[in-house]
């Protein structure tokens, strides 16, 4: 579970490669991602991990941060450093 992400995870895996399923706990599900497959989930929220694997197995993965409101709020608590020239 990663409670630093903001809504969404996007895995998209790639290789060449056997197992290595998705397990969403939560969710009681288990999934097979093949090559160029796309699943979008609520990292935030459920537990996942990968099964063993054998080959070269790896993944492209996109998430939203939590952090980004505070770089938008107050740049993490440098904004009081940044000068804005018009």
């Amino acid at each position: 579970m990663d409670v630093n992400d903001d809504t969404i995870c996007v895995v998209i895996p790639f290789g060449n490669y056997e197992g290595g399923e998705l397990v969403l706990h939560e969710a009681g599900l288990v999934l097979e991602l093949k090559e160029g497959d796309i699943l979008i989930f609520p990292s935030y929220r459920i537990t996942h991990f990968n099964l063993h694997f054998t080959g070269v197995r790896g993944s492209i993965v996109m998430h939203s941060d939590k952090e980004v409101k505070s770089w938008v709020a107050n740049r993490n608590g440098w904004d009081h450093h940044m000068v804005v020239k018009k």
